[in-house]
């Protein structure tokens, strides 16, 4: 282990694998995953790198998702994970301050919640609106960027944004551009739009 190496740490490992997924792993996903390193039979390790963490969501997706295309596999694990991360003692917490705040401020803060999971996160944001920010991951923190996609789009609706869009671009292997997009809670937001059809085929859930 160097300095240098992505680490990921184990209360990220916890929320997806021990809460979001406890009841979905068969015996032969856990068996996959224990030959892969993370033995959910024994006590989690304080770390774990980055490249195992991958694989671990790439057996994931392909155990608890299978047949599914692999963009909504991700996404959905992006949800389950942060559902279950803002169960975990920490994300409680942090939950209760976040739904104070609200989507916009929640995601001025993103970049401590990412470093509270990981040595190596960095995030960049530019607001283009009050419901609009461009938020650049310098790592999306799996093989494909709906992963982050689905977590930050559950993030906002945790934290009270409506009809959330959240658009990847800009993916080089590694780092990632998400436009995100969500609407507040007003009567005028509640009503039907036409773009309500492009959100709902921007989120591509399993």
């Amino acid at each position: 282990m160097t300095s240098s190496e992505k680490l990921i740490f184990t209360q990220t490992v916890e929320a997806l694998f021990v809460r979001a997924l406890e009841n979905r792993l068969t015996p032969a996903c856990r068996e996959h995953l224990r030959r892969a390193g993370l033995d959910l039979d024994q006590k989690l390790g304080r770390t774990y790198t980055l490249e195992q963490w991958k694989e671990f969501l790439r057996i994931a997706a392909g155990h608890v998702y299978g047949g599914v295309p692999a963009e909504a596999a991700y996404y959905s694990l992006g949800e389950r994970f942060m559902d279950a991360y803002f169960g975990t003692f920490f994300g409680r917490a942090l939950l209760g301050v976040v739904r104070l705040a609200g989507p916009r401020r929640m995601l001025l803060r993103a970049g401590m919640g990412f470093r509270a999971g990981n040595n190596f996160s960095v995030v960049e944001i530019v607001e283009r609106s009050p419901t609009f920010v461009e938020l650049r991951m310098n790592d999306v923190l799996a093989d494909l960027p709906t992963f982050s996609a689905g977590l930050l789009a559950r993030a906002v609706e945790l934290c009270g944004g409506h009809r959330v869009v959240v658009l990847p671009e800009e993916f080089d292997g590694t780092s990632s551009t998400f436009h995100i997009r969500w609407a507040e809670l007003t009567a005028e937001a509640a009503m039907p739009t036409p773009q309500d059809g492009d959100a709902g085929a921007s989120r591509p859930r399993a």
